[in-house]
C-alpha cells in the first residue's frame, strides 16, 4: 500500500508571472515600425545605418500618453485612443498551484507478475484559464434589447472603472481552478520465459474552468456555464508494452547446444510491441443560429439546449458520427436571448486503436562484433484511426468526418528496415 500528497507551485506558461509580463512590456520592450526614409528607386533603400542605429523610441510620439511608469506607485498611465493591446495582472499576485494525491494497492501474484490499482488526481488553483496564458477582461456583456451591449471598463462596473475603454485587455490573471481524478492500474510481467510485460489501464476525467468556447465571458459572467470537461483528454486509455526474446539459440532455454547454422537462423530473435487504445477526446455539439429567435450576439452563443432523443448515429462511422437537429430531439433551440445549457465536451469521438512492433535477429560475426538485423513497423494493422466529427448539429454534413486523429497527422502502415554492426 502506498499513499502520497504533496503541491507545487507554477510559474505559469513562459515565467509570466515574473518575466513575460514585465519583460515584454514599456518601457523595458517597445515595438517599433521603421520604414526607409529617402526613396532610391527600388525596395533595397537603407533604413538606418548600423553605425547610427534606429532611431530613439520616443514616448511622447504615441499619442502624447507618457509609457513611462509613475515613480511613486510604478504603475502605467493609461493612454488614450484604442491604438494599442494591454497586457495586465492582478495587483495581488497568487502563484498557481496544484494539489497532488495518490492512493494505490500493489499485489505480488508470483515471483514475476504484479499488479498495481489506485487512485490518482490533483486539484488546481489560480491556474491558467483552459489553455490559454491569458484572456480578455474587457469583454463585451450581453443585455438582451441593447446591441451595443456593455464593457466592464466602459461603463459596465461604474464610474470607477469607467475609462471609455471598449477595446480588448489581455489579462494574465492565474485565476482559474482544475480538478483531475483518475483510476489507474498497472500489470508488469517480468521475464516470464523470455516475455516482458508492462500493461497500463487508466480512467479519467478532466475538469476546469474555460472550455466550451467564449471561456473569457462564461469566466466573468457566468462561471458555471464555462466550467466542465476537458476536451484534450479522452476517458479511457490502455497502453500494452511487451518484450519478448524468443527462448530458442546460444544461452537461452531452448537450443543451447544447437549447431552454428541452425542457431544462425532460428535463434537470437527478438519481437517487441506496444498496443495503445484510447476511447476518443470529448466534444460538444454547436448550432448556427437559434432558427429565428434573438440570438446574443456575444458569449457562448453557438450552444444548444438539452433535449431527449439517440446522440449518436446508429452505425457512427466516417460518413455521420452523430445526429443532428431534425433527426433527433437530443438538441433544442435556445430560448430567444439566452445562452444554451449543454454540458461542455460530453459527446465522445471515434476511439483510437494502434499497434506498433519491432522484430529484429542479432547474428555473432566474431566473439565481439555483432549485426542486428531490424524490421520497424508503425500501424501494423493498417488501421484508420478517424478525427474528430463535424459537430454542428445544424449542419447538412453533421457528424461527417473528413480526416485522420492527430489533426490529419495520423499515419497508415509504415515499414522501415535497417541494420546496424556493434563491436
Amino acid at each position: 500500500m502506498r499513499a502520497g500528497y504533496g503541491w507545487t507551485y507554477s510559474l505559469g506558461v513562459f515565467g509570466n508571472n515574473f518575466g513575460h509580463n514585465v519583460t515584454q512590456n514599456p518601457p523595458v520592450l517597445a515595438n517599433q515600425t521603421l520604414s526607409q526614409q529617402n526613396a532610391c528607386g527600388n525596395s533595397f533603400c537603407t533604413v538606418f545605418n548600423l553605425a547610427q542605429g534606429p532611431a530613439p523610441f520616443n514616448p511622447a510620439n504615441y499619442q502624447g500618453a507618457s509609457y513611462l511608469p509613475n515613480p511613486q506607485t510604478g504603475t502605467f498611465t493609461w493612454p488614450a485612443g484604442t491604438s494599442i493591446t494591454p497586457f495586465t495582472r492582478p495587483g495581488t499576485l497568487t502563484m498557481p498551484t496544484f494539489y497532488i494525491y495518490n492512493f494505490t494497492l500493489q499485489q505480488q501474484l508470483t515471483s514475476k507478475i504484479s499488479v498495481s490499482g489506485g487512485y490518482v488526481g490533483n486539484s488546481g488553483r489560480h491556474t491558467l484559464l483552459g489553455t490559454d496564458e491569458n484572456f480578455n477582461i474587457n469583454q463585451q456583456y450581453y443585455i438582451p434589447g441593447n446591441s451595443a451591449g456593455a464593457y466592464p471598463f466602459d461603463g459596465l462596473l461604474g464610474p470607477r472603472y469607467n475609462y471609455g475603454w471598449t477595446s480588448g485587455i489581455g489579462d494574465f490573471c492565474n485565476c482559474a481552478n482544475s480538478q483531475y481524478n483518475s483510476f489507474q492500474a498497472l500489470m508488469k510481467v517480468n521475464a516470464l520465459a523470455g516475455w516482458t510485460l508492462t500493461g497500463n489501464y487508466t480512467y479519467q476525467n478532466s475538469l476546469g474552468d474555460g472550455w466550451g468556447g467564449n471561456e473569457g465571458y462564461t469566466f466573468l459572467y457566468d462561471r458555471p456555464l464555462g466550467y466542465g470537461e476537458s476536451p484534450l483528454m479522452p476517458h479511457q486509455q490502455w497502453v500494452l508494452a511487451n518484450v519478448f526474446d524468443l527462448p530458442f539459440g546460444k544461452g537461452r532455454k531452448w537450443g543451447t547446444n544447437a549447431n552454428r547454422f541452425v542457431d544462425a537462423v532460428f535463434g537470437g530473435w527478438n519481437l517487441s510491441a506496444i498496443y495503445t487504445f484510447y476511447s476518443g477526446f470529448p466534444f460538444m455539439p454547436t448550432i448556427d443560429n437559434y432558427n429565428g429567435a434573438t440570438q446574443p450576439y456575444t458569449g457562448p452563443n453557438n450552444r444548444p439546449d438539452v433535449g431527449s432523443g439517440p446522440i449518436y448515429a446508429p452505425n457512427k462511422n466516417r460518413n455521420q458520427w452523430i445526429l443532428g437537429i431534425g433527426q433527433t430531439g437530443a438538441y433544442k433551440f435556445p430560448a430567444a436571448g439566452t445562452f444554451g445549457n449543454y454540458p461542455i465536451d460530453t459527446l465522445i469521438g471515434p476511439w483510437f486503436n494502434n499497434f506498433d512492433a519491432t522484430l529484429q535477429k542479432q547474428f555473432a560475426i566474431t566473439e565481439r562484433m555483432r549485426f542486428t538485423l531490424r524490421v520497424d513497423s508503425t500501424n501494423v494493422l493498417n488501421h484508420t484511426n478517424l478525427g474528430g466529427p463535424n459537430a454542428d448539429v445544424q449542419s447538412g454534413t453533421v457528424g461527417q468526418i473528413t480526416g485522420t486523429a492527430q489533426g490529419g497527422g495520423y499515419q497508415m502502415r509504415r515499414i522501415q528496415f535497417s541494420g546496424s554492426v556493434a563491436w
